[in-house]
């Protein structure tokens, strides 16, 4: 039944709030109003009625808003009243929902209201759970809605009827002879959720009685388990991450292959989570391949995870990154003594020295003349290679066995002489000397 005491649950009303109710002129929303209202002076509570018309079934769209109208006018209660036309590629309910939370969001904040109220109730949390079983999700997903979020900052969505049944709302309507009228929509199956709820339900209801009470008792461990593993999931995240920016992140792979792949799953939602302002929905499908790729023995994997949102996994890290950087291809002459500022982020010094033949990872002191000099400092060109004192070998076959990841190769800066033979691959491989000038004068190349 109706009680006080499911607003005292998660503290969804609280004294001296303002509220934005939703009413669509259904039992659901009209019984909540009726719900409110007995409540208002003892919460003190300032109530808006909020009605969206969706012009869909003209006449008694109408019917709905005059009754919603007589009602509020009844009890002085303030009634905002939105239209909503289907403009949008969306299905339907998509859009028509979408428009409802930006409305009723909108007057929250015109109004200063601090929680918008939505008449969701258990039958409706059973047809949405299994909606989303027959969609495909994640634990999360198969959650359906909460009782409470934050929609924005300040402002709370409550759902104070998600554990009232509909027949108990029905019932609170009639002994107290609140209006409202019933939508004939609902009884078309043209819509998955009608389909579900005038089909799917009643058929195992048949086979047990206490159907919508068996998915509720799994609906509250689904949610057990999923607060246990976002709490685990966050706390390991923090030993995960590499790099955190704007929009890059960056995680360890071999601490990732030692987690337990249900917290796998709930790192890779946060993560993706955190770099997308708007929800991003990140399917089973999804979510496997990104596990299949972590534990993957290929050093360099790229996936396009749809919506500017990619991950690449370079040796032992992971990235999660909104959009994809284009790689130009460079040539600098190098023919003064002075810092030069590559594309890549190096910068390299350039000066005259008295030490003879030398090579470090960060600096390459060579003899200059005129067969030489000027140096070019380039990307990778198709079979360039470069001659060791063991042989000649491939440019790529040096960034592999250093392990450099494939996006970092596309601008990687080699040394490049006046012939056009690479000298360096700057950072990783040095020439053979022995086939260098032999001089007086010295020149380093440092990578500052």
């Amino acid at each position: 039944m109706i009680y006080e005491n499911i607003l005292n649950q998660n503290n969804l009303i609280e004294l001296n709030d303002r509220l934005v109710i939703g009413v669509s002129g259904g039992p659901d929303s009209m019984g909540l109003l009726h719900f409110l209202m007995s409540l208002q002076e003892k919460y003190q509570l300032t109530l808006y009625v909020a009605h969206v018309n969706h012009h869909t079934r003209e006449e008694e769209n109408t019917k709905e808003e005059e009754m919603i109208q007589k009602f509020c006018a009844l009890y002085q209660l303030p009634l905002y009243v939105g239209h909503f036309n289907k403009r949008g590629k969306k299905n339907f309910h998509e859009e028509a929902r979408d428009y409802r939370y930006q409305y009723f969001l909108q007057l929250a904040k015109k109004l200063e209201a601090n929680k918008i109220v939505l008449a969701h109730h258990e039958d409706d949390q059973v047809e949405t759970i299994l909606f989303k079983i027959a969609r495909g999700n994640h634990i999360s997903g198969y959650i359906g809605m909460k009782k409470s979020f934050m929609i924005d900052d300040n402002i709370t969505i409550i759902r104070p009827f998600l554990n009232v049944t509909k027949s108990d709302i029905l019932s609170y309507c009639h002994k107290y002879q609140v209006p409202f009228m019933i939508d004939s929509s609902n009884f078309k199956n043209i819509y998955t959720r009608n389909y579900i709820r005038n089909n799917i339900i009643p058929t195992f209801d048949e086979i047990q009685s206490d159907f919508s009470n068996k998915i509720m008792q799994l609906h509250d461990q689904l949610v057990e388990v999923d607060d246990y593993l976002k709490q685990n999931s966050k706390i390991l995240l923090k030993e995960m991450i590499i790099s955190c920016e704007k929009d890059r992140i960056i995680l360890d792979v071999s601490k990732l292959k030692n987690t337990h792949i249900a917290i796998i799953r709930y790192i890779l939602l946060s993560v993706v989570n955190e770099l997308c302002e708007e929800s991003f929905e990140l399917t089973y499908e999804k979510l496997k391949n990104l596990i299949n790729i972590i534990h993957s023995e290929k050093p360099n994997i790229t996936f396009d995870l749809g919506n500017q949102m990619y991950c690449v996994k370079a040796y032992n890290k992971i990235s999660f990154e909104i959009g994809q950087k284009d790689y130009e291809a460079y040539g600098i002459i190098i023919d003064d003594f002075k810092d030069y500022d590559l594309p890549n982020g190096m910068i390299l010094r350039v000066k005259k020295v008295e030490e003879k033949r030398k090579f470090n990872n960060k600096s390459l002191i060579l003899c200059y003349n005129s067969t030489i000099w000027p140096f070019t400092v380039r990307t990778r060109k198709k079979g360039d290679e470069i001659k060791t004192k063991i042989g000649t070998k491939k440019v790529n076959r040096i960034f592999i066995d250093a392990k450099i990841p494939v996006n970092m190769r596309k601008t990687w800066p080699l040394l490049v002489d006046k012939q056009g033979h690479v000298l360096w691959v700057i950072g990783i491989q040095k020439p053979d000397f022995s086939l260098l000038p032999n001089g007086e004068e010295n020149v380093m190349i440092e990578v500052l």
